[in-house]
């Protein structure tokens, strides 16, 4: 198994690219999916499915560039973020976007709405099994935000909960400021403290590094 990152768009979101021999699953493509499909085909690679830690839109407005570079590709994401995928909640998610960050209206429309339905639902303690990546409910930035661990190599995506010594946002609507440190104590810090933490922006840490975490004392 490895791990390739792709920091994308404004946000400097990290996309990863999770590879088991010539097969891969994306994890959080923000923007440029035409780039993150010329990486996968540089490298020869067959795509399996895109895995989603949550529905901001810096995670997800490179499917329709991965869709039109493959064809129809599954999307998981947790149950409780599914609104903002399809053409409807493209829409939706565009209307929250620019409530935070008016100048995501240089995108256009046809991206939102282009936006795919999800394919699987995924809830706490769900297993994809192809790439062992076992779901995680870690609430707090968003109420569906998941982070996905795979233990036979101690590899966590954690999404925008778990930062290199610091922790995801709860001033936007629907975070749950009083759920990100509990889920980060009860779910992520109980982790092997050898596990290999990809954030969804910034630099890889470790569970045994982010036990000094300030955020978290």
């Amino acid at each position: 198994m490895s791990v390739s990152t792709l920091r994308l768009g404004p946000y400097q979101t990290n996309c990863y690219i999770l590879q088991e021999r010539q097969n891969a699953w994306i994890i959080d493509p923000g923007f440029d999916g035409h780039l993150i499909a010329k990486q996968i085909m540089d490298q020869n690679l067959t795509p399996k499915a895109v895995v989603l830690t949550h529905s901001h839109w810096d995670h997800v407005l490179g499917i329709p560039g991965l869709i039109e570079a493959f064809g129809t590709l599954p999307v998981m994401i947790h149950k409780d973020e599914a609104q903002f995928l399809g053409a409807d909640g493209g829409r939706t998610l565009r209307a929250f976007a620019l409530s935070i960050d008016p100048g995501m209206a240089k995108i256009p429309r046809s991206v939102w709405e282009s936006l795919p339905e999800p394919t699987r639902l995924l809830s706490d303690g769900d297993l994809i099994e192809a790439c062992s990546l076992a779901v995680l409910h870690t609430p707090g930035h968003s109420p569906g935000s998941i982070s996905l661990y795979q233990e036979s190599t101690h590899t966590l995506f954690s999404g925008d909960t778990l930062f290199a010594q610091s922790i995801g946002r709860t001033d936007l609507p629907n975070s749950l400021p009083e759920a990100i440190i509990g889920a980060i104590r009860t779910r992520l810090l109980t982790l092997p403290e050898q596990t290999i933490v990809y954030p969804g922006h910034g630099p890889s840490t470790t569970i045994g590094g982010e036990r000094e975490n300030p955020w978290l004392r």
